[in-house]
């Protein structure tokens, strides 16, 4: 399903020749979260045999810790396949200098990312190692959250360069249409398959909503909400630009034949 809502937007960016209309910025910072994601699953199985109290994950694996995985990857790789694309065809043949900048210092950041990410997996060493426990709780406990956060902001970008009504724009209302239907399922359905242990709801009188629940398995969740209400905003935003533009046009219309009337 994800790799199928992904194909209209490849189809349209090949189609126009161009990544006009999206923003480097966003699709970058999606891009990142989906690594973060497949770090965080990382962290996760090569902790489940080792661990005293249960995890979202089964020793050995089960079935649909082995397909929440697939779901985690192919979302990675879709959008990583997106911003390959954007960074690879032009932007703007007005002022390609600033576009051409701004991915090169995108690909920059992405590099950095995966390389902090290949740091941290050689310097963890093995489950059972101090350092390793060290790296898992900072994934889990700040830079996943931070991510999160990120990828919030991220839609101000994207809504900043949505370019005019009929000039050419890499989104359309069906690729927003289907992102936004396909994070949305997704958001619903992760709570039923990255499920918390009983055991670890119970954590002192604090939250376990905000203890456990989030850094272990609502991730997931959360992040997909996040980007099924932000490809929903974006949705509305082409929708009511398109019906304003209509409704410019039907206005000028009516006043050119009111002229030649009077002439």
């Amino acid at each position: 399903m994800t790799f199928v809502s992904y194909i209209p937007q490849y189809h349209r960016l090949l189609t126009l020749g161009s990544s006009s209309g999206l923003s480097v910025a966003s699709v970058l910072t999606t891009t990142m979260v989906a690594q973060v994601q497949t770090a965080t699953m990382y962290y996760l199985f090569k902790s489940a045999p080792l661990m005293e109290y249960d995890i979202p994950i089964a020793t050995p694996p089960s079935t649909r810790d082995w397909l929440n995985l697939s779901q985690i990857l192919i979302q990675w790789i879709c959008s990583l396949l997106l911003l390959a694309l954007v960074i690879y065809l032009p932007t703007s043949t007005i002022s390609p200098a600033p576009a051409v900048l701004s991915k090169k210092v995108a690909v920059l950041l992405w590099i950095l990312h995966v390389l902090l990410f290949i740091l941290s997996v050689a310097a963890g060493g093995r489950p059972q190692d101090v350092i390793f426990n060290i790296i898992r709780n900072i994934n889990a406990d700040i830079i996943n959250p931070l991510f999160t956060l990120i990828a919030a902001v991220a839609f101000f970008f994207q809504a900043r360069v949505m370019p005019p009504v009929g000039q050419p724009n890499g989104l359309s209302k069906w690729t927003l249409g289907l992102h936004f239907f396909t994070f949305l399922l997704l958001a619903i359905s992760w709570p039923f398959r990255l499920i918390l242990p009983p055991n670890m709801w119970k954590l002192g009188s604090k939250p376990a909503i905000l203890l456990e629940w989030y850094p272990w398995v609502g991730w997931a969740c959360v992040n997909n909400a996040i980007l099924a209400i932000g490809q929903g905003i974006m949705l509305l935003l082409y929708i009511s630009r398109a019906g304003c533009d209509g409704t410019i046009r039907s206005t000028d219309e009516r006043r050119s034949l009111l002229g030649s009337e009077e002439l």
